[in-house]
This record gives C-alpha cells, structure tokens and sequence, in this order.
C-alpha cells in the first residue's frame, strides 16, 4: 500500500465517520492537500532544534481592566 493509497482510505474514512459527503474528485483532493501537509510537516520535523532555538515565552494575557459603566468605558477613574 502507497503512502497516497493509506491517505486516501484515512479521508475516506473519517469522511465517512463523520458523515461528510465526498465524491471520489473531492477525496483525491482532500488526500493530494494532506499529502502536501504532511511532507512539509516531514521537512519541519527533520530540523533539529537546539533549546536556546525556542521562540519567546508561553503567551499570558494582561489582568483583566475592569469595567464600570457607572465611570469610565475603559474602567479609568
């Protein structure tokens, strides 16, 4: 079995499951795209990382401002 034949039964399949109706043109479709996909996710795993190669830290959003409409739209006092 090629790589392109698995793909095809996997969105086959989950186009099934998940009761998504696709003809046999837009499978081929949706298999070539996750093909694509998958051989440039393929190019990014390959790529060896070293720990200062990170990008910045984790997102944390500001606090929360509160809001009094009785003052201000921005919470300003």
């Amino acid at each position: 079995m090629t790589d392109s034949t698995a793909l095809l039964g996997y969105v086959t399949s989950t186009a099934a499951l998940l009761a998504l109706p696709l003809d046999d043109a837009q499978a081929a479709r949706v298999t070539a795209h996750l093909a694509r996909t998958a051989a440039m996710a393929a190019l990014l795993d390959e790529h060896v990382l070293a720990p200062h190669d990170e990008p910045a830290d984790l997102y944390c959003p500001a606090p929360w401002i509160a809001f009094d409409p009785a003052t201000d739209v921005r919470g300003a006092r």
